[in-house]
């Protein structure tokens, strides 16, 4: 499914809808409409991984760590893993990627370095970068030119590349330079033009801001605050005449919500905080119900408390494993470095067990909340406070027994709030009606909503990241820094998302990945398409190799071997299929993130570092079982 395919559904049941079909076997709610996206697996596990190696260090979820992590993916992992998607997306593989990024690199390195008996060309960086990128571009042609003319499968094709780059790396480096290591950016003329574009470093010390922890609160609350908004606006039924007293209790609680966040910014210790906590409480359920008496249908049947056996087990399950993940969080040290059962320590082992448990016990809630909506409202009411109650325990267990402090009043804190609004909206849905048609007007204004809030929260985050307060540089916190390949790796997914949403090129791509000869009946140019997806990947492989040769000035003949499979599994732990046809440039960069937080979680967690490729094979094998049953359901969800 493309990006730009989620949009057809809509048009779909609207022309079904105009041809008198009932609108309700057609239209799918938002909950759906996300359930069938490829990467929501991915960011699920990319929130339990993190939240996962948080809770067992102390500094995993700072600003230093999360920076460690957020460069591995910057620095060469994301931008691949989205282009390497892309290639998947078109049904092929490119086990020469690794390699190129080290061969460009190389090249790179080479051309600028001064002449000499053992030199290079002595070029600008300028002539270099425009060459390298020639040879890079030539590279991907070839081999797609060679995939389509031999008809052989690009495994091999590609295999073939890999030997015959890894070969020229090496000859190439020993016959003009005497060693395998080739040095260095610096010598070329126009390096300082240059370096601040793909080495360009922000270190957060020396950026002082005393309204920080404002807007790193305020953002994401306000983030948080619009996409419950934009929910309620793809869920429920809009009015055909806006009730104003809703407004007026709107505003009140939206009042209330801003008089506890500076109430909170106002007031030190826990008589404060429980305040603000209440007053925000208030203010999120009057706002939240106001805001859906203004705006949506009120229901007029709630119907009467129904639980089938399945629903009921289900439910006393899910309360049972909270319950006993929490205990064993409880009983067992969370300090404690000694070892359990080869190759886990008692610290490990805790936090395996504890979250395992917990977790499975709130998806059992959720599920079964979501399956109670079918029966009536009243009935998926008591399965949401349930729900809640499961999450507010979570958080007293993180609350009560976490090793990191920090970690501790953060993660409470969200829980705290996600209770809240997991109650809300149970409150709301029971109140309220559902809207089973569709309405364009309701979804455009959801979709612009969710944007903004998605924006919100990221803006809060990088306030966090990017600049420190007063108190911070008092208690001598680490420098930490950040580079420009950030911003590099941003634009390259930005430009690949839209890609395949929003261009014709996109829709090919998806296109021949399905079904290569039903593209060509149909004036897909299916050779074209693929050849000019292995160029992107070639094109990224030079980015990539660029950014590795400014950031350490040297590169070893070996560079980039062998990293093509971390590619590859990022691809498909971000929810692409090895077949073809179905993926997402974001499930990529979201996959490569969950295969980078394990290589400084591990560390930060005090770990046996030898142990993380153990630990990303199982992440694939769960990612790989998980895809494939999250598209049997998003299958099922489209018939």
């Amino acid at each position: 499914m493309t990006d730009a395919a989620a949009s057809l559904p809509a048009d779909g049941m609207a022309g079904s809808a105009a041809n008198g079909d009932d609108e309700r076997l057609a239209y799918r709610s938002i909950f759906q409409r996300l359930f069938i996206r490829p990467e929501v697996g991915a960011v699920i596990g990319a929130i339990g991984v993190w939240t996962f190696f948080w809770a067992v260090s102390g500094t995993f979820g700072t600003a230093g760590g999360s920076w460690g992590w957020i460069d591995i993916v910057a620095s060469s992992l994301g931008i691949m893993a989205v282009a390497v998607s892309v290639l998947m997306i078109g049904g092929e593989f490119d086990l020469s990627s690794g390699a190129m990024t080290g061969a460009t690199a190389m090249l790179t390195v080479f051309i600028v370095k001064e002449t000499g008996e053992l030199g290079g060309l002595g070029l600008p960086m300028s002539v270099s970068l425009l060459l390298g990128l020639a040879v890079a571009l030539g590279i991907g042609w070839l081999n797609g030119t060679m995939v389509e003319r031999t008809g052989q499968p690009s495994f091999i094709i590609t295999l073939a590349t890999f030997f015959s780059l890894k070969g020229l790396k090496l000859g190439l480096a020993n016959r003009f330079v005497g060693q395998i290591q080739v040095a260095s950016t610096e010598e070329a003329s126009d390096y300082d033009f240059w370096r601040p574009i793909f080495a360009g470093e922000w270190e957060r010390n020396t950026h002082q801001l005393e309204a920080r922890d404002f807007f790193y609160t305020s953002l994401p609350l306000l983030g948080f605050t619009i996409l419950v908004l934009a929910v309620a606006e793809l869920w429920f039924a809009r009015r055909s005449t806006p009730n104003t007293a809703g407004m007026i209790q709107f505003l009140v609680g939206l009042a209330f919500g801003v008089a506890g966040v500076g109430l909170m910014h106002g007031t030190d210790g826990t008589g404060g905080n429980v305040l603000s906590a209440a007053v925000i409480t208030v203010g999120v359920l009057i706002g939240l119900h106001g805001y859906c008496q203004w705006r949506f249908e009120p229901l007029v049947d709630r119907g009467t408390i129904q639980f089938d056996a399945t629903l009921r087990n289900r439910l006393a399950l899910g309360i049972v494993l909270v319950v006993i993940g929490g205990a064993v969080a409880m009983v067992i040290d969370s300090s404690s470095e000694a070892q359990f059962v080869f190759p886990f320590t008692v610290q490990g082992i805790r936090a395996i067990v504890s979250v395992g448990l917990m977790v499975t016990g709130l998806g059992l809630l959720a599920m079964v909340s979501q399956a109670a909506l079918s029966i009536n409202a009243a009935t998926k009411f008591v399965v949401t406070t349930a729900l809640a109650s499961g999450v507010l325990l979570v958080a007293a267990v993180v609350f009560l027994d976490s090793e990191s402090a920090k970690f501790r009043a953060s993660l409470f804190t969200i829980l705290l709030a996600g209770a809240l609004i997991v109650f809300a909206w149970g409150l709301v849905v029971s109140r309220f009606e559902e809207r089973r048609f569709v309405d364009r007007g309701a979804d455009r204004s959801g979709y612009i909503m969710m944007i903004v809030g998605v924006l919100s929260i990221l803006a809060g985050i990088a306030f966090r990241l990017l600049f420190v307060t007063e108190a911070e540089l008092l208690a001598d916190i680490p420098p930490t820094k950040t580079s420009v390949r950030v911003l590099w790796f941003l634009a390259f997914t930005s430009v690949m998302v839209w890609m395949l949403a929003r261009t014709k090129f996109g829709g090919w791509t998806f296109a021949v990945g399905g079904n290569k000869e039903a593209a060509r009946q149909v004036g897909v140019p299916a050779g074209r398409t693929k050849t000019q997806l292995f160029m992107i990947v070639s094109f990224a492989a030079w980015l990539v190799g660029v950014l590795v040769a400014f950031r350490i000035n040297s590169i070893q003949a070996n560079t980039g071997d062998g990293k093509e499979f971390e590619y590859i599994i990022a691809a498909v732990v971000g929810g692409c299929l090895l077949t073809g046809g179905y993926g997402s440039a974001a499930g990529g960069a979201i996959g490569a993130m969950i295969m980078a937080m394990p290589l400084i979680g591990i560390s930060a967690a005090r770990w046996n570092t030898d142990w993380r490729f153990l630990f990303l094979g199982v992440i694939l094998l769960v990612a790989v079982v998980s895809n494939r049953y999250l598209r049997l359901k998003a299958e099922a969800l489209r018939r």
